[in-house]
């Protein structure tokens, strides 16, 4: 995009909101308000999904390389969010998130109906071409709620993740032991067809922001490349071993990949990161935090597939072996915690510095991993555990989206919402293949399949908790950002 000092900003996009809606959130904007919560909701659910049908996708194909089925599709991600961010400014947001939501459901399609694993990874990928939708949710929060409505709504944005870890893997550990993984897989495009259709009859039509311009498809690949080389680095590192020159040169690839997109950012009229936004150190510390944050703990809420899901053979897995139900069951005290939290969260948020409750909330989440990692062995331990964690797994949630609304303008928000989903994801891609090379330091191979030690369940959640105490040490580094309620006054983002 260019950016010309001396020039005005473009007015802000109004959306086709009925009238009224400046003074009361009525039956019109609760369900815009449900077209936007639906979908960003269903990256969540598709974490949950994916994570309770991947051990009985791993032993069905009998295959060790079960992580894929989850990098993957964060790869994808990470890759298209950017693009997709800015689409969405070119062309509509309502007309992306369409395109977006079919091919999300295309790509869930053939996962579901793939002979082999290989088929499956590919449907996954196109899967993950829906993933910037939360980038697109987020950053048309302002153009679609009033001023004193919009920190509620995209708090309950957020917060409603906890809905999701309620009722989700209830209704996963239910298909999974009834039906199969096909069964899950098949829920989970029913739950993208339905948010396209709510998509289609109710989210206003937000004129584009920016003039037509080219992508810069250069900074894409090269950032797409780079993260895909650092992640596939991370992933071969246990099996080659970290001093293997094939490692060193995979890291120095990644290298060079970053340093070349920074470059053209820099350089290119139109870039599709906007990296100068990175130097300000409200923006850098927002985005870099809860990328971490965040994506360290939707990487956590896979490990209970390994923990309890897997089955326990002697000398060979350590896993609980549980039915996805009573697994489901044993993980609802702690889901409902994330909602409660979430809404306490939102209002405090009203009344004070938001970093204050998100310092809290990675505190709290980072002694909750690592409890996690001493006890896993019962189910009084996994509930204890797991409470404390999903305790500061809901602050954490709750604030991201406004710690980011505080810090940029109303201009930036399309762009800086893109970045975060994007950072997230490829966060989340690096967690995930941390927690794998954990879990590989003590497995055994049974039948094509990969099965874990208690050991190695410990070593995954000590690592996944030092991931979150990199975020915690970022926080007491980001400078102070507006609250929800200063956000829309003509206030300029707080950058002391």
């Amino acid at each position: 995009m260019t950016r010309t000092p001396a020039a005005s900003p473009p007015p802000a996009p109004v959306a086709d909101a009925p009238q009224g809606a400046s003074t009361r959130l009525g039956t019109r904007l609760t369900m815009v308000l449900l077209a936007m919560l639906w979908p960003a909701q269903m990256l969540t659910v598709a974490g949950v999904f994916a994570a309770t049908s991947q051990g009985a996708i791993a032993q069905h194909f009998q295959t060790a390389q079960i992580a894929w089925f989850t990098t993957i599709y964060a790869l994808v991600v990470t890759l298209a969010t950017p693009f997709v961010a800015k689409a969405g400014d070119l062309f509509g947001r309502k007309r992306v998130m369409l395109v977006i939501l079919s091919a999300g459901l295309i790509g869930d399609v053939i996962a579901v109906l793939a002979p082999n694993y290989e088929l499956m990874l590919v449907g996954r990928a196109i899967a993950g071409l829906y993933g910037p939708i939360a980038a697109l949710v987020y950053a048309s929060a302002r153009d679609v709620f009033p001023p004193r409505h919009v920190g509620m709504a995209t708090g309950l944005i957020g917060s409603s993740a906890g809905i999701v870890l309620v009722l989700c893997p209830l209704a996963a550990g239910w298909l999974l032991d009834h039906t199969g993984f096909h069964g899950v897989l098949w829920a989970l495009a029913a739950g993208i067809a339905l948010g396209l259709l709510l998509v289609w009859l109710f989210m206003p039509n937000i004129p584009p922001t920016e003039q037509r311009v080219h992508f810069d498809w250069a900074g894409g690949l090269l950032l797409g490349g780079s993260a895909t080389v650092l992640v596939y680095a991370l992933g071969q590192g246990s099996t080659w071993g970290w001093t293997d020159t094939r490692i060193l040169g995979l890291f120095a690839t990644c290298i060079i990949l970053a340093i070349a997109f920074v470059l053209v950012e820099r350089r290119v009229k139109e870039p599709l990161l906007d990296v100068r936004m990175l130097a300000r150190p409200n923006v850098a510390t927002v985005l870099a935090g809860s990328a971490i944050a965040q994506g360290t703990f939707f990487a956590a809420g896979t490990m209970v597939v390994f923990v309890a899901l897997y089955p326990a053979i002697p000398g060979v897995s350590d896993g609980l072996g549980w039915s996805g139900t009573h697994n489901a069951l044993v993980g609802t005290p702690a889901g409902l915690l994330v909602i409660i939290v979430g809404l306490i969260a939102g209002v405090l948020t009203r009344k004070i510095d938001p970093r204050l409750p998100w310092r809290a909330g990675l505190l709290i989440t980072t002694a909750g991993l690592i409890s996690q990692g001493f006890f896993h062995q019962t189910e009084l331990q996994i509930i204890l555990a797991g409470c404390l964690t999903n305790l500061g797994g809901g602050l954490v949630l709750s604030c991201a989206g406004i710690l980011l609304l505080g810090a940029v303008s109303h201009r930036e928000q399309g762009l800086a919402s893109g970045m975060a989903v994007m950072l997230m994801n490829l966060a989340q891609a690096l967690a995930t293949q941390l927690m794998f090379t954990a879990l590989n330091s003590d497995r055994n191979i049974l039948n094509g399949t990969a099965f874990y030690t208690d050991e190695a369940l410990s070593n995954a959640y000590f690592t996944l908790a030092g991931c979150m105490a990199v975020a915690l040490i970022l926080s007491f580094f980001m400078p102070r950002v507006l609250r929800p309620d200063q956000v829309d006054t003509g206030a300029k983002a707080v950058t002391v």
